[in-house]
C-alpha cells in the first residue's frame, strides 16, 4: 500500500510532481509542461491539417504523369512515322507496277497494230479478224481502266496493332504475259508473325555481354581483325526456321549474320571454316569460310530489321532486309557444311549489339 502513495515526476522537467498522465504517450507531466505537451500535439494536428490541404489540392490539380504521357506521344509520333514511310513505299511500288503493266499493254497494242497495218495494205482480212480484234482491244481497255492483278493485301495478324500492308501482283495466267511481282513492306518494331522463334544467344567468343535472357548481344571493345562470335542456342537439320533481329547499334564496320555446321567449335583465328555460310552486311557473302569480294555498299544500319531464313530442306539460307526489301541467297554445300546447322553472328566495332525479335 505504501508504493500506491509515490508521486511520478514530470517527464518533461523531471522535478515537479506529474499531476496529469496523458491517456496518449501514458506519460505524467507537472501542471506547466501538461501545458507544452498539449500544444505541441495541437501543433501536429495543423501541421497534418496542412499536409492534408496541401494533398487534397494537388489531387484535384494533378494530370497524367508527364513522362508517362510523353512516352505516348513518342510512340504515336513513331507509329505514325512507320506508317508513313510504309505508306510511301507501297505507293512507290504500286506506280512500279503500274508502269510494268502499262509497259506490256504498250507491246500488246503495238502487236494489234503491226496486225491493222498490214492486213489493211494487203487487204487482207475478214469478219474473223475484225472481231478478233474487237476482242483483243475490248481486253486491253479493261485491264487498263481496272488493272484486276494488282491488289492490296493487309496483315491481319492479332499480335500486330499496325498491320502489314503488302502492294502484289496477284496475277497467275494470263495471254500477255505480265511478270509476277511481289513487294512486302515491313514497318519495324511491328512483330513479323511468319519469323517467329525460340532462338537465344548462347556461346560466346570475345569480349560481349549476353542479356535479357539471351536475346541482345553486345560487343564492349574493337575487335576489327578477330571479331566477337556468337552462337545461337538452337540446331537446325529440317524444315524452315526464320530468326528475326534488330540492329540495335551498329558502328562503321560490317557485322556477319550467318551459320556453321554445330559439330564444329570456331576459335578466333579460324575464320575461314569451311562450314561457315552468310554474309558480312548485305553484299558480302561467305561460301566454305571464304569472303567473297563484293563492290556493294554498306547497307545495314541502326535499327533495321533483318530476317535469317534458314531452309534445311532445299539446303539453302536467305537474308531478308526489311528497310530496303532485298533478298539475298545462298546455297549451302552440305558436305562442308552438314547438319546440324548453327547460328553464327560476328560483331568487329565496340558497341555492336543485336537483338533476337520473338
Amino acid at each position: 500500500m505504501a508504493s500506491a502513495n509515490v508521486k511520478k515526476s514530470c517527464a518533461t522537467c523531471k522535478k515537479g510532481a506529474g499531476v496529469a498522465t496523458c491517456d496518449g504517450c501514458q506519460q505524467s507531466f507537472c501542471s506547466k509542461h501538461f501545458v507544452e505537451h498539449r500544444q505541441e500535439l495541437s501543433q501536429q494536428m495543423d501541421n497534418i491539417g496542412q499536409e492534408h490541404d496541401l494533398l487534397r489540392r494537388d489531387l484535384d490539380q494533378h494530370n497524367t504523369d508527364s513522362s508517362l504521357l510523353s512516352r505516348i506521344n513518342t510512340w504515336e509520333k513513331e507509329s505514325i512515322a512507320k506508317i508513313q514511310v510504309a505508306a510511301e513505299a507501297a505507293r512507290a511500288d504500286l506506280q512500279e507496277l503500274l508502269d510494268e503493266n502499262k509497259k506490256e499493254l504498250k507491246k500488246s497494242v503495238n502487236k494489234i497494230t503491226d496486225e491493222l497495218q498490214s492486213c489493211r495494205e494487203s487487204d487482207d482480212y475478214t469478219e474473223i479478224d475484225i472481231n478478233k480484234w474487237i476482242q483483243q482491244l475490248q481486253v486491253l481497255r479493261k485491264m487498263l481502266e481496272s488493272p484486276s492483278t494488282i491488289c492490296i493485301d493487309e496483315n491481319e495478324t492479332r499480335k500486330s496493332i499496325i498491320r502489314l500492308i503488302m502492294v502484289r501482283n496477284q496475277q497467275q495466267h494470263r495471254s500477255s504475259s505480265l511478270p509476277s511481282q511481289s513487294f512486302q513492306h515491313y514497318i519495324p518494331g511491328v512483330k513479323d508473325p511468319s519469323s517467329s522463334s525460340n532462338e537465344r544467344f548462347d556461346d560466346i567468343v570475345g569480349k560481349v555481354n549476353v542479356s535479357e535472357e539471351g536475346l541482345v548481344v553486345t560487343a564492349y571493345a574493337n575487335q576489327l581483325f578477330f571479331p566477337s562470335i556468337i552462337y545461337g542456342a538452337n540446331q537446325y537439320s529440317s524444315g524452315t526456321h526464320r530468326i528475326h533481329f534488330r540492329i540495335e547499334k551498329i558502328g562503321k564496320h560490317r557485322m556477319f549474320l550467318g551459320i556453321m555446321t554445330s559439330s564444329t567449335v570456331m576459335k578466333r583465328t579460324n575464320d575461314h571454316d569451311e562450314s561457315l555460310y552468310g554474309w558480312w552486311d548485305l553484299a558480302g557473302a561467305v561460301v566454305n569460310g571464304v569472303y567473297q569480294k563484293s563492290e556493294g555498299n554498306k547497307v545495314v544500319r541502326t535499327g533495321d530489321e533483318l530476317i535469317l531464313i534458314l531452309d534445311c530442306d532445299n539446303r539453302q539460307i536467305q537474308l531478308q532486309h526489311h528497310r530496303t526489301n532485298a533478298l539475298v541467297q545462298l546455297s549451302i554445300d552440305i558436305t562442308n557444311c552438314p547438319f546440324p546447322w548453327k547460328l553464327v553472328i560476328k560483331l568487329p566495332s565496340t558497341g555492336d549489339s543485336v537483338r533476337i525479335l520473338q
